[in-house]
């Protein structure tokens, strides 16, 4: 199936399989995800202002060029996540030190 300039506003969608859909230029504010699986997603271009992540998995995920200019992660499991091939714990193990 295939939509254009169609106003979802205010849907709410239960069991509902989306695998292999493609969004484009969409309006995302104020929306809500709750148990919802989204393996090999990708965003590419999202404004994800004010945006809140809590109790995910975000399991082998990648970031590149993305802008976290004010962004906060408050306890997380961040065991073998890296930054510019770095480890984030002994990142902040040598943060600890200083």
């Amino acid at each position: 199936s295939e939509f254009e300039d169609l106003n979802l506003a205010g849907s709410r969608f239960t069991d509902v399989n989306l695998s292999n859909a493609a969004f484009e230029d969409i309006n995302l504010d104020n929306l809500k995800l709750s148990a919802a699986r989204a393996h090999d997603a990708v965003l590419e271009r999202v404004s994800m202002d004010r945006a809140s992540f809590t109790s995910m998995d975000m399991k082998q995920v990648r970031f590149a060029n993305v802008d976290f200019s004010g962004a906060e992660i408050d306890d997380c499991n961040l065991a073998g996540m890296r930054i510019n091939g770095h480890l984030v714990t002994d990142l902040l193990a040598l943060a600890e030190k200083a």
